[in-house]
């Protein structure tokens, strides 16, 4: 458990301390982190760097607001940058910012089959970069496309494109596991 304690001990650069709040962190900021990054690797240095910037910047915390919610600002911040970094998107993108070629034809699809969690998280892993990373800032973190736009240096209207495309692509995904669960179960059967 993180108790004031801890973090003054963190400051103060005790080892000990600084050891418990990685493993008090490892979790939560490792899911984090594997939601934008496909490779577990690549995920683990985010954890590592993000890990950084808390220790550095334990003094400058505001005590008032409450520590997870700093520190998940501090991680979205990092993983924004590191995609910027990373990636030109808009030389990389050729997403209009009209939605109209987009347009679904609406059907309500109920799901015959549950999926797990962890299968969910795969299929959003397997989205192209740039989807995966709207997709994650919109639907779980709960960004707005302004706020989304901001983060990654795009248009509002990149940003909505990018997360219909990701939801059309996850759909798809999603229809192929229950055609294919469907098919096991038959075989099973007959």
């Amino acid at each position: 458990m993180i108790n004031d304690e801890l973090l003054i001990d963190c400051q103060n650069g005790k080892r000990r301390a600084c050891n418990q709040l990685y493993e008090e962190l490892f979790s939560y900021l490792m899911n984090i982190c594997i939601r934008y990054n496909n490779d577990y690797d690549e995920a683990g240095a985010a954890f590592n760097a993000i890990f950084l910037k808390i220790i550095t910047n334990l003094k400058k915390r505001d005590t008032s607001k409450q520590l997870n919610a700093w520190i998940k600002v501090i991680a979205m911040n990092h993983l924004a940058d590191e995609y910027r970094k990373s990636k030109k998107l808009k030389d990389n993108l050729s997403f209009s910012d009209d939605l109209s070629a987009y347009e679904i034809k609406s059907e309500n699809i109920s799901l015959q089959v549950n999926l797990e969690t962890k299968d969910l998280i795969k299929m959003i892993q397997k989205l192209p970069t740039s989807s995966n990373r709207i997709f994650n800032l919109y639907a779980i973190d709960g960004y707005n496309h302004r706020e989304i736009s901001e983060m990654l240096g795009i248009s509002e209207g990149t940003s909505k494109s990018q997360l219909h495309f990701a939801r059309l692509k996850l759909q798809e995904m999603i229809e192929e596991e229950q055609n294919r669960i469907k098919l096991i179960r038959l075989e099973k059967a007959g």
